[in-house]
């Protein structure tokens, strides 16, 4: 199997580790007025400054900040929960995700998540989510397939549900401008 690795021997030994896992993902239709949706969600985020992230470094693969944004609900260190600071800027968008995600996934149950625009991630597993997790892809990329214990998928304008919480998961190498939207449940 041909597997995109990035240039560090931290990533081989998880890539080892998690290719002989079986993984389970779901798979959501998404039709050309769907397609629509994510297009005009991608134009929403175009126009958004996306700030640096203060404590998710350690998931890139340059170790650099990335520009991730936490959408509907935040757990604070306190332990009580918030509304993020993207969701008050811009406070139009959540909305048209949410509606978008309960009519092409009604049956999934979420509360938040994270907008990442232009950031691969290293293998990891997810720590705040109760249950699954459901990703999709937007923009004008090549590469960024979404890594699920060693398998390939893509979500370059798809929608997929995995266990991020008990797979071990990562994003390929891209070119281009590309956003991942993830959600779950805290």
């Amino acid at each position: 199997m041909d597997v995109p690795r990035p240039k560090n021997c931290f990533y081989n030994l998880f890539f080892i580790q998690s290719i002989n896992n079986m993984t389970t993902i779901k798979h959501y239709e998404i039709d050309e007025k769907g397609i629509e949706i994510m297009k005009d969600i991608y134009n929403m985020l175009e126009d958004v400054k996306f700030q640096v992230s203060g404590n998710r470094k350690h998931l890139t693969h340059t170790f650099e900040r990335p520009t991730s944004m936490p959408i509907g609900m935040k757990k604070e260190l306190n332990g009580l929960y918030s509304l993020p600071t993207f969701d008050k800027e811009n406070p139009h968008i959540y909305p048209v995700i949410r509606d978008f995600v309960n009519k092409y996934a009604p049956d999934f149950d979420f509360n938040s998540g994270y907008v990442n625009k232009n950031v691969q991630m290293i293998p990891h597993k997810d720590k705040n989510n109760v249950d699954t997790s459901l990703i999709f892809g937007l923009g004008d990329y090549k590469g960024g397939r979404l890594f699920v214990e060693g398998k390939p998928f893509d979500i370059k304008y798809k929608m997929i549900e995995f266990d991020g919480k008990r797979e071990e998961h990562w994003t390929e190498y891209f070119e281009g401008n590309r956003y991942s939207i993830v959600i779950y449940k805290i």
